[in-house]
């Protein structure tokens, strides 16, 4: 099954089993989108509205627009996980979280 891709399925009995397997062709080094989603879900879906409208903001300059012009005006060096990851900053950042998380 294509990565992202899902259906309605409708269970007639009152046994039923649907399996899905995901896959992507990316590092294993890179974190899960899931648990970015899941994440988003404790922290974020459930503030205020006007609050959620400048995360949806930042998710949007930061992650799904992130094009040359968001990063132009750091210096390389100093751009740190804005910069692209790699098998360093990914664990860096990884570990990073995992002490937040355990907070």
């Amino acid at each position: 099954i294509p990565a992202m891709w899902w259906h309605h399925v409708e269970a007639l009995a009152p046994f039923n089993v649907l399996v899905n397997y995901w896959w992507r062709d990316a590092p294993r080094w890179l974190g899960q989108a899931q648990d970015a989603l899941n994440h988003a879900m404790l922290a974020i879906r459930d503030l205020p509205d006007d609050e959620k409208v400048h995360w949806r903001e930042m998710f949007d300059h930061y992650v799904f627009d992130n094009g040359a012009e968001v990063t132009a005006h750091i210096p390389e060096p100093a751009r740190g996980v804005l910069a692209p990851l790699t098998p360093d900053t990914a664990g860096k950042l990884r570990a990073f979280l995992l002490r937040a998380l355990s907070r």
